[in-house]
């Protein structure tokens, strides 16, 4: 029963629709807990899915202790060196990086691809996955170059795996859509973007929460560009996606709210941008500790647009504190 519970509970989640794996996953735990004892290779599994579920759904301080017991219990039980092990490193690295710059993010990324380059090989699809990972932990500290190389080698083998229609593919592309637009290429960081939003719709529909990281990630060049329009509707699309995959709360909603906010300013139309970046302050302030550099940025975009409003006292407190 646990095993099914857990199989239709992964299958909702992703479907993307959380609400009805939450239930499955926290009760095939608890199956797995009673029946089987409180450390074995299964219960791992559902500390594994419950944690992964949590986090997606925003949820860090909920996910990090199950993630946490995930990585002890599969250590002793398996080994330090089994693949399931590098599965649940990297996603307790994936949690530590969305708290914005953890240090304890990156060894446990590097750990987990040293694990699966040993155990799978560099051309297995596990690998490409950490590769992508670690990739992702460099890009946010500035690594152009180091992300980059991961980037395309996580690419070229996740098109020797699937072929091209694949969403792997689709986010190697994106992933290197970032590369050229924070290298000043915009014109190729949009060509990458719609190619990948192209293989996303494709493979995943219309309305999965990964087609709207796409859509926020080509309004990064079109707004560049100065195609405010795209850029707009692109991140009207994003949202729209995201409220309805995770309600009005989630930190992704604030993402597509401050880009949006961007474009409002880049428009001179900082009146449409104030109130979607209160709203993304407020998400963000609610989910991340208060030092975190997320909500600098949205102290930093909403002073500006309090500025151009002429309401400089409190424009001035956001900006320093930002």
């Amino acid at each position: 029963k646990a095993e099914m519970l857990a199989v239709m509970g992964r299958t909702y989640q992703r479907l993307s629709e959380a609400d009805k794996a939450l239930p499955m996953l926290r009760e095939a735990l608890s199956l797995r807990r009673r029946v089987l004892g409180p450390e074995n290779e299964q219960v791992a599994e559902s500390l594994m899915d419950l944690g992964v579920l949590l986090r997606e759904k925003g949820d860090t301080a909920g996910a990090e202790p199950l993630l946490v017991q995930a990585v002890a219990m599969r250590r002793k039980t398996l080994g330090r060196e089994h693949r399931d092990v590098a599965e649940a490193l990297v996603e307790l690295g994936r949690l530590y990086s969305d708290r914005g710059f953890d240090p304890r993010a990156e060894p446990l990324l590097r750990e987990a691809l040293a694990i699966r380059r040993k155990a799978l090989g560099d051309q297995d699809h596990d690998t490409a996955t950490s590769m992508n990972e670690l990739a992702l932990l460099l890009w946010h500290k500035g690594d152009l170059v180091g992300a980059e190389d991961l980037f395309r080698q996580c690419l070229a083998i996740n098109r020797k795996t699937f072929g091209e229609d694949n969403p792997d593919v689709s986010t190697s592309l994106n992933n290197l859509a970032l590369i050229a637009g924070d290298r000043g290429d915009f014109a190729a960081a949009e060509t990458l973007s719609r190619q990948s939003l192209a293989i996303g719709r494709k493979t995943l529909g219309d309305k999965h929460p990964d087609v709207a990281i796409k859509l926020s990630n080509l309004s990064r060049p079109l707004l560049q560009q100065g195609k405010y329009d795209e850029a707009a509707a692109a991140l009207q699309e994003a949202l729209q996606i995201a409220i309805a995959a995770f309600g009005d709360q989630h930190p992704a909603v604030a993402n597509y709210k401050v880009n949006l906010g961007r474009v409002q300013l880049a428009r001179k139309d900082s009146a449409a941008a104030e109130p979607l970046l209160r709203q993304a302050l407020q998400i963000r302030l609610r989910v991340f500790p208060e030092s975190d550099w997320r909500i600098a940025v949205a102290k930093s975009l909403l002073g500006e647009a309090l500025t151009s409003l002429g309401r400089y006292d409190e424009a001035e407190r956001l900006l320093l504190e930002a």
